[in-house]
């Protein structure tokens, strides 16, 4: 079958969001793995996740955790359990509902992701200055593309 040029064109058009999709996907879990390399064997990217997800506004409960991870209760409850051993958050007795308890960041679980956050962006900025200053350009010019894709609604 014989297509035209414009419908060679609208393919070609509608493939590459997949391809670079593709290509973004895997450098971008290459790169992550390689920032992680010397992180605690006992931080999972999920535990780091609810860690974080915790530590960045008020006190949540396991329920709430849950939905902002879009995962299920008895999930988080374990990687809750899991940070709870760790000693890097702190359940706290709800006020209004003493069988509820609220999870926050403990003093060690915001220095970790203090830290976690140092050591990663100065690799990440190691490894960006290795680039080629063109490469450099490129990733700089892409940035906003890549914050609007982070701050899509889901």
């Amino acid at each position: 079958m014989n297509t035209g040029p414009a419908e060679t064109a609208e393919r070609v058009a509608s493939a590459e969001p997949a391809a670079t999709a593709g290509r973004l996907r895997l450098a971008m879990a290459s790169l992550n793995r390689k920032l992680r390399k010397d992180w605690p064997d006992d931080l999972t990217p999920s535990r780091l996740s609810a860690l974080a997800t915790v530590a960045a506004g008020e006190p949540l409960s396991v329920g709430e955790l849950a939905k902002r991870m879009a995962v299920s209760t008895p999930t988080v409850s374990h990687i809750v359990d899991a940070l709870d051993k760790l000693g890097l958050i702190d359940r706290l007795q709800d006020p209004n509902d003493r069988r509820v308890c609220r999870l926050t960041a403990s003093a060690a679980g915001t220095e970790l992701l203090e830290e976690l956050s140092r050591r990663t962006t100065g690799r990440l900025a190691e490894r960006i200055h290795q680039l080629p200053p063109a490469q450099r350009s490129a990733l700089e010019a892409a940035l906003p593309a890549l914050e609007a894709l982070a701050a899509a609604p889901e």
